[in-house]
């Protein structure tokens, strides 16, 4: 008898077990990858118990008594939220330029955080993004996390998976308050999705007409940089409310190999008058000007003056030039760059300067000067606006341009290097008019 009842003990204990899982059990079963995840090419950011490769924003850690790690979740505690509050926006180490990035996420009662993407930490703010703004979270593109039912007297751009301020969710089904959601955001390309518990509720173009004209109306306007393809970090936001995430698991993507529309439209060019489109880079493209003091202009010399190379999407320049020639430019001649337009890369190495160069060769140009020159990569842009020129490298919005422009030159993009200095560039988008 004692022995049938303790064999039935073990047995409701089981049950209990399969039926009930301790955390523990439930945290162990989470933030891990099936061998078919491993083998499409996904990573976990989390694995349930470490920070590591995660960062407050603005600071190369995780700061103390912010976010912290219970049942294999990230979490944060309820406080008094941004700007000021304990916690801080949590950000990947690494960046990425075409990814899908699947996550899983809960919220409390009245809950609100969003899962940040497409920015530049650190870059300086032109107005403030919200009361109280000390420029210590990011601004760009956001899927916001949120429970709706308290916040129903938001706009509808501004509700769980929307891509905020900016595009509403159609056709999700949001789960109950302290029940995981799962969210996907895929950056393909141009083409952008957020998907909610397996369905996609929202996209849009980057470089679209379309969405220019969102960007206009909405309180990115001040932004230039928002909706403008870059390499990017991706932040859990600290919006003051308790929230938890798990499973964060990415894959990098080849541009247009996402599957499904996204794939299709992403090898589509967007309906705009600034389309966008990623360059497959080919020497053929790039020409090599050196300065000639008899013209007074930059005359084309063959590209032997410099050695140049491309090897899975990533072109490789060394200035070979001779002191004769203190300077050399790599001009990328795919593309004629008139009236508005936004050129994005990113670039390691040594560099004197990125430029928009006068596409005639005449001694008008606009330089970013001294880039920083070490083995990270860095993401870059140059562009014009209604006549005004702007210039960004990833840690300083806004760095000194210098020379001279006239509003409606016809311009290359190009780099320009010293004898023996040698620069990488990949991930080259031009948004340009028709």
């Amino acid at each position: 008898m004692l022995r049938t009842s303790f064999r039935l003990s073990c047995l409701i204990v089981m049950a209990k077990a399969l039926l009930f899982p301790s955390p523990s059990i439930m945290a162990a079963d989470a933030n891990t990858l099936t061998p078919q995840e491993q083998a499409a090419g996904w990573r976990l950011l989390f694995d349930g118990r470490s920070t590591a490769n995660w960062h407050t924003y603005g600071k190369t850690h995780v700061a103390n008594g912010s976010w912290r790690i219970e049942d294999g979740c990230l979490v944060l505690p309820k406080g008094n939220g941004r700007p000021n509050g304990h916690g801080g926006d949590l950000v990947t180490d690494a960046k990425y330029t075409n990814f899908e990035f699947s996550f899983e996420w809960r919220v409390g009662a009245g809950g609100n955080s969003g899962v940040e993407y497409l920015f530049t930490e650190g870059e300086k703010r032109p107005a403030n993004f919200y009361p109280g703004d000390t420029g210590e979270s990011p601004v760009g593109f956001e899927y916001q996390v949120l429970d709706d039912a308290p916040h129903a007297g938001n706009a509808a751009d501004r509700l769980a998976a929307s891509i905020y301020s900016l595009i509403t969710p159609v056709g999700k089904t949001l789960r109950p308050v302290g029940e995981f959601n799962q969210g996907r955001i895929v950056v393909d390309g141009n083409h952008v999705e957020h998907w909610l518990n397996g369905r996609k509720v929202a996209e849009c173009e980057l470089g679209s007409a379309e969405l220019q004209r969102i960007i206009a109306s909405s309180k990115y306007k001040p932004y230039p940089g928002v909706g403008v393809k870059r390499a990017t970090a991706i932040a859990l936001q600290d919006h003051g409310a308790e929230v938890a995430y798990r499973n964060l698991k990415i894959r990098e993507l080849r541009t247009g190999a996402g599957s499904g529309p996204a794939a299709a439209a992403a090898n589509q060019p967007p309906p705009s008058t600034m389309a966008a489109r990623k360059i497959a880079m080919q020497t053929a493209d790039w020409r090599v000007w050196c300065w000639s003091k008899a013209d007074n202009r930059w005359i084309e010399h063959p590209l032997e003056k410099m050695s140049v190379q491309i090897a899975n999407g990533v072109l490789t320049a060394r200035n070979t030039t001779n002191d004769g020639w203190p300077r050399a430019i790599l001009v990328y001649r795919g593309t004629e760059l008139a009236g508005d337009f936004i050129v994005s890369a990113e670039y390691r190495g040594q560099l004197e300067s990125f430029d928009l160069q006068a596409a005639d060769g005449a001694n008008q140009r606009v330089s970013c000067m001294n880039p920083p020159q070490d083995s990270r990569w860095r993401s870059i842009l140059l562009g014009r606006k209604e006549g005004r020129y702007a210039a960004r490298i990833e840690e300083a919005s806004a760095p000194a341009v210098d020379g001279k422009a006239s509003s409606g030159m016809k311009c290359y993009f190009c780099f320009k290097l010293r004898p023996g200095e040698a620069v990488e560039v990949r991930g080259l988008v031009v948004q340009a008019g028709k």
